[in-house]
């Protein structure tokens, strides 16, 4: 029989990306001129609609935002998706890294600097955003 090992700091992190794949996405009805988040990512995910990750947010510690049952609640963790504004700016951040997509443990800052009307009808208007990318593999 073999022995199967975990200790408290490993089923902690678990418990963390569980809670991440709960959460509700900061969508662009959430992003307003001005606003800004930073937060650490728990984990990165494929989707049929992109990439998205999870994230613990810092700075504000929560924010109030509709969950996938419908109901406006607080949450400290929440999902961040493939906003075209979010994936140029990171592209733009990370074009000298190794590698071009968000990491776990990287720490982001994100502000919201307007919003772009749509052309077309149909569409949606789309937030722009300034990116920091604080990724600890850079930093040695």
């Amino acid at each position: 029989m073999a022995m199967l090992k975990g200790n408290t700091s490993q089923g902690q992190e678990i418990a963390k990306r569980e809670q991440a794949a709960d959460a509700p996405f900061l969508g662009a009805n959430f992003w307003q001129k001005g606003a800004s988040i930073t937060c650490e990512v728990l984990s990165v995910h494929k989707s049929s609609n992109g990439p998205y990750v999870a994230v613990k947010l810092i700075s504000p510690e929560s924010v109030e935002v509709y969950d996938n049952a419908g109901d406006l609640q607080e949450h400290s963790i929440v999902r961040l998706g493939n906003l075209a504004g979010i994936s140029l700016a990171r592209r733009a951040a990370l074009r000298e890294a190794k590698n071009k997509y968000f990491a776990v443990g990287d720490v982001i800052e994100l502000t919201c600097t307007g919003i772009t009307a749509a052309t077309k009808e149909g569409y949606s208007d789309s937030p722009n955003f300034e990116i920091g990318i604080d990724r600890k593999e850079l930093a040695a």
